[in-house]
């Protein structure tokens, strides 16, 4: 999201600088590429020094933003502590995700004054942002969006890359190797796919994160792994994606998955778990099917319906396209954020 702010802002108006609190990761120069600023404070995760803090606010001061915007818990809760210590500068919440631990809610709920608003982009994060919204902060809901892009047809060249036959039915999910994504279920129900069907289907996995080495011991004691592939962190999903016949999201929660919308807009039909947004973003029988969070047993189903479609999965493919295409382009989400920008300059914080 970061780099398609970075692509469509406007550029008359408004001025951007992206502060990364560990590194800026593989999208720090498509981001630099667009001419804004990336600084990198190169901290471990949970982890910042008080230097770093230091570091962070003298930058803060030379660039005179009149918002410091933070993505995610620790960001936003910085973000908040910080702008009271840089000359005209307003904290401005972005809330992705439904689900906190009592502990955020209550930071959340403490810091609430130093906020001058909160941005979310579900229905469902929304209420989550209410309930901790002590202060009355005005709270703006912004519906998601992607960079729409060109239709890639990477697949022979993607699938000869991955060792992929051009035959197999392959699987594709992207995102952080953490238990939120419920990827130890989704291994699980792949073993279970692979042996009841025993037919040649390969389960990309694209991302990395703190359960990878689990991820990958579980893959290598339940003999997957010639059918099972990580990916690692790629900035081609894209080209990924086409080489893909179906998309799966096992997540235990979410706000508004954006991955669903690339996913869509790559053709893909959709099996993903009814979490945050998901139901509005997959019409069920039309672009995709859902189920239940947890439920290993619906999502082994379900993978099994889409593979027993056949040419039928391109149908939902194309609905899911034509739906991002009328509904989810970013270059609308930007210009909503940057009007709320001028919203929040002339109404002053009671």
């Amino acid at each position: 999201m970061l780099l398609w702010t970075a692509r469509h802002h406007d550029r008359k108006v408004i001025r951007i600088c992206v502060v990364s609190l560990m590194s800026g990761g593989s999208l720090a120069p498509d981001i630099r590429r667009e001419g804004v600023e990336v600084l990198e404070l190169g901290q471990r995760k949970g982890r910042l020094s008080p230097g770093a803090i230091f570091k962070l606010i003298k930058l803060a001061r030379s660039f005179e933003p009149r918002f410091i915007q933070g993505h995610l818990f620790h960001s936003n809760l910085l973000a908040r502590l910080i702008a009271p210590l840089v000359p005209d500068a307003s904290a401005l919440t972005t809330r992705h995700n439904e689900t906190d631990s009592i502990t955020r809610v209550l930071l959340y709920a403490l810091t609430s004054p130093l906020n001058a608003g909160t941005i979310v982009y579900s229905d469902a994060v929304m209420r989550h942002a209410r309930r901790d919204n002590l202060a009355g902060r005005p709270l703006r809901l912004v519906p998601y969006g992607i960079d729409l892009p060109e239709q890639v047809d990477d697949r022979s060249r993607i699938r000869a890359q991955l060792g992929v036959g051009s035959g197999a039915f392959v699987w594709i999910t992207v995102g952080r190797l953490t238990r939120q994504k419920g990827y130890r279920i989704l291994v699980d129900v792949f073993q279970r796919l692979i042996g009841s069907r025993g037919e040649d289907a390969i389960l990309v996995i694209v991302g990395d994160g703190e359960e990878g080495d689990v991820l990958r011991r579980q893959v290598s004691e339940s003999g997957l792994n010639g059918s099972v592939i990580f990916t690692g962190p790629r900035n081609d999903v894209p080209s990924l994606l086409s080489a893909a016949d179906g998309y799966v999201l096992s997540s235990l929660w979410e706000g508004g998955p954006l991955v669903i919308l690339e996913a869509m807009a790559a053709g893909l039909p959709v099996v993903a778990t009814r979490v945050g947004d998901t139901p509005s973003m997959v019409e069920e029988g039309e672009s995709g099917t859902l189920v239940d969070p947890g439920d290993a047993g619906q999502l082994a189903d379900a993978m099994n319906r889409v593979q027993d479609m056949g040419t039928g999965t391109r149908d939902w493919g194309l609905r899911g396209r034509r739906k991002v295409e009328e509904h989810y382009d970013f270059r609308r989400v930007q210009r909503e954020m940057e009007a709320y920008y001028q919203e929040l300059l002339v109404a002053p914080l009671a």
